[in-house]
């Protein structure tokens, strides 16, 4: 994963790796299969500050993207 997406954070300057991947702890199944994310041509996914999943997306789903933000952007 590129380091942005790796932030270091807090005073140790520590890497939260569990957050990367989303692996299932609690035995609900794959996130790709729950998501319907294939898994050889991956997804757009936009995540809110406050880190739930507010859309996920094909790759090449650009009008689906800007159709989701027209309602909260000018």
């Amino acid at each position: 994963m590129p380091s942005l997406l790796r932030p270091k954070t807090g005073r140790l300057g520590l890497q939260d790796h569990e957050k990367v991947f989303c692996v299932d702890h609690k035995g609900a199944g794959d996130i790709y299969d729950l998501r319907g994310i294939d898994r050889e041509r991956g997804c757009l996914i936009v995540v809110r500050p406050d880190q739930y999943i507010a859309h996920v997306l094909p790759l090449e789903g650009r009008a689906e993207l800007s159709a989701f933000f027209a309602g909260i952007l000018r």
